[in-house]
């Protein structure tokens, strides 16, 4: 009797085993559709980077993994979605610095809290920002420009991707440096903001180097200089601004991938680890830094502190420029 009663609490013992067993494989992470929001149009920068990755973490997972494009009010309302997201890892956002580090500055009413609702997954890469200009203008350096706008005052337009927008940031923090005005004409998105410098209905901007590299290449933009800590080997006699007696100027634009707070930190990690094994393939490597990115894939407790220092800096240009407060 005692010996059927042991081998009755082995056999339930194995079959609560295997059941366990199969319950956690078909929870495993992920087993079905991850969705990337892009809170910027497609096409644009950041909406390149999360379909490169989406396809790199469809082999990885063996699962699908789509990018949804809901632009709008400077990213906020496709990071509201992200924010409002169950917690579960199969809604994640790709991020750029104006949703998560300028916007709590820019905007009155915030339709969510980016350090509190958002948990910070990696920063994927970041971004060489460059300044570009029209090639008929009679400015073809930084010091020319800078004589010709005090000069001037006033008279120079630059476009940006909106208000509050880091090129809109990088532009107030080389006037305030510079000591000159220019005057900011927003437009929506990386693309028509840089048509308008091209068709010469403004006259230049900050832009990020990936979005504006076959335009100069092109002839169709004048690279003045690059707003970044070295010179690009794209581009090997395009100083920095540094070098230009502007050490203050120094734009680092990036990409990041985040999820709705509340995530699970295991699943956190896991991602953190599939984008650390995509980007740095030697294959992968080379070609976002062709485009002018550099790699990173930092762990979610990096991004966050690397989120805090950005947020302090550009809440403090904010501050210090006559940006309007919007609802």
């Amino acid at each position: 009797m005692h010996v059927s009663k042991r081998l009755l609490y082995v056999s339930v013992l194995c079959l609560i085993g295997a059941s366990f067993s199969k319950l956690s494989f078909s929870q495993a992470y992920p087993n079905r559709t991850v969705k990337i929001i892009v809170a910027q149009a497609a096409g644009s920068s950041p909406d390149v980077v999360a379909r490169t990755l989406a396809t790199k973490l469809s082999d990885i997972w063996k699962t699908s993994v789509i990018v949804e494009n809901k632009p709008g009010a400077n990213g906020n309302l496709g990071m509201d979605l992200v924010a409002k997201a169950s917690p579960d890892g199969y809604t994640l956002g790709l991020v750029v610095p104006s949703v998560m580090v300028i916007n709590p500055f820019v905007y009155k009413n915030m339709p969510f809290k980016p350090m509190e609702d958002l948990a910070p997954i990696t920063q994927i890469s970041s971004i060489i920002f460059s300044l570009v200009s029209n090639p008929q203008r009679p400015y073809q350096s930084v010091d020319d420009l800078i004589s010709y706008a005090k000069k001037r005052p006033g008279e120079i337009n630059y476009s940006s991707a909106g208000v509050g927008n880091l090129q809109h940031l990088a532009a107030e923090l080389f006037s305030l440096k510079a000591g000159i005005k220019m005057n900011h004409i927003p437009n929506k998105g990386d693309s028509a903001a840089i048509v308008d410098v091209m068709g010469g209905q403004t006259d230049l901007m900050f832009v990020p180097l990936p979005s504006a590299i076959n335009q100069i290449k092109a002839g169709k933009l004048h690279l003045m200089a690059l707003a970044s800590k070295k010179r690009v080997s794209q581009f090997p006699n395009v100083p920095t601004m540094i070098e230009l007696g502007q050490p203050d100027v120094v734009i680092e634009g990036w990409t990041g991938l985040v999820a709705p707070n509340g995530t699970p930190d295991n699943i956190l990690e896991d991602i953190q680890k599939a984008i650390h094994q995509i980007v740095f393939d030697a294959n992968t490597k080379n070609s976002i830094e062709s485009q002018g990115f550099e790699v990173v894939a930092s762990t979610p407790k990096e991004f966050k502190q690397f989120l805090r220092q950005e947020s302090s800096k550009w809440s403090n240009v904010i501050q210090k420029s006559a940006i309007n407060l919007s609802n």
